[in-house]
């Protein structure tokens, strides 16, 4: 029997089930019946080893064509190169229209193996099996694929929606600690910019209530995606911290891992909200001090050259002629909007002020304690 969590539909122009829950890696409770000739997973050399090898066998155990390719893990790899690479080997297979990618990772996985769904063949159908907190919570749901390039991250990608997302959350029980909080700062960046309630409720419950914050971090996410597919206005705000964040993860050459950079970005992003007059002191303090509990310290940043960071944030997907545009935090569970406008265009100036402000703050501030609340 299936513990079913919860399922979520997506509804976009292809209608999907996003379905969270325990013991879902039994293929029989999900796998589309006769539709498809053959399966291709996709995976990286790690989770083949955990998972994509006991779902390869039991594919052909059960009279399946299966077909197992996978590359070196690590966000470095998900690029151009990898993806010819994964491509071909589909192309030997001979794999055709009616073949389905199963998409078997973390975040990497699922962006680089969703766009070559979206060209093989000028698009072929797949699904999303996330392996991670944060694929689960985040990359997994809306159909954003993507590739890196020297430039910056995800830079060349398309929107294709998968035909069902499987999120497994018995496979969260390998996951070392820094990778759950990995997943755990997607779900904040979402409950900063949509949901007070839930904000609150991870920073006393994330660690008995993994399910219900997936849950309720995917609903959010899902009622965005159905309302701005395409990511021509209210998706924007899904990339709060992502600003700063990219720019962080390629300067280190993705050694951070992602989930930390947009921390970080977050923690930048929240307090030029603050200097902008639009986030009390208070809340930032809050949101500080919830980042501090995950490790995220501003010291950590003083490795990085400001003029460095802020050069590469002018390959941000939300550049607009010369302007770099932020999202930016009202308060907590809510973003700045004016006019529809959810992104906003903030000067170099500003941003390297910030960053000053920041580093020049008494440690108490720094880490968001509460002595700096009374």
């Amino acid at each position: 029997m299936h513990k079913i969590v919860v399922t979520i539909p997506v509804k976009t122009p292809i209608r999907y089930p996003v379905i969270i829950g325990a013991d879902l890696f039994d293929v029989d409770s999900w796998l589309p019946k006769g539709k498809f000739s053959r399966f291709v997973i996709i995976t990286d050399h790690h989770v083949k080893k955990l998972f994509a090898l006991r779902l390869h066998n039991t594919l052909k155990k059960a009279g399946h064509n299966s077909i197992l390719l996978f590359f070196q893990a690590g966000e470095k790899n998900k690029n151009n190169i990898t993806k010819q690479t994964i491509e071909n080997g589909m192309l030997h297979n001979a794999c055709d229209r009616n073949t389905l990618v199963l998409a078997l990772g973390g975040g990497v996985v699922g962006d680089l193996s969703g766009f070559v769904a979206a060209t093989y063949l000028r698009g072929i159908a797949y699904i999303q099996i996330p392996t991670t907190l944060l694929a689960m919570i985040d990359s997994s749901v809306g159909g954003k694929t993507a590739i890196n390039t020297p430039y910056g991250k995800n830079l060349i990608g398309a929107i294709h929606q998968p035909i069902a997302v499987i999120a497994d959350t018995k496979l969260l029980k390998t996951l070392p600690e820094k990778h759950k909080i990995n997943g755990l700062i997607e779900a904040i960046k979402i409950f900063l910019t949509h949901d007070k309630k839930s904000f609150y409720f991870l920073a006393t419950h994330h660690e008995r209530e993994i399910d219900n914050i997936i849950a309720r971090a995917v609903k959010i996410k899902a009622s965005v995606v159905m309302r701005d597919e395409k990511e021509q206005g209210e998706r924007a705000l899904l990339n709060f911290g992502h600003t700063i964040g990219h720019a962080l993860e390629k300067l280190s050459n993705y050694k951070l891992l992602h989930g930390y950079a947009v921390a970080y970005g977050i923690l930048i992003e929240s307090t030029l909200s603050h200097q902008m007059g639009l986030l009390s002191l208070k809340q930032l303090i809050i949101i500080k001090k919830l980042l501090s509990r995950f490790g995220i310290h501003t010291k950590n940043l003083r490795k990085y050259d400001i003029n460095k960071i802020i050069q590469a944030t002018k390959n941000d997907k939300k550049v607009q002629g010369k302007n770099v545009r932020y999202v930016l935090l009202k308060e907590i569970g809510k973003a700045h909007i004016i006019k529809n406008n959810y992104v906003h265009a903030v000067s170099d100036e500003m941003v390297r002020q910030t960053f000053k402000i920041i580093f020049s703050e008494p440690r108490a501030l720094a880490s968001g304690s509460d002595e700096e609340r009374k």
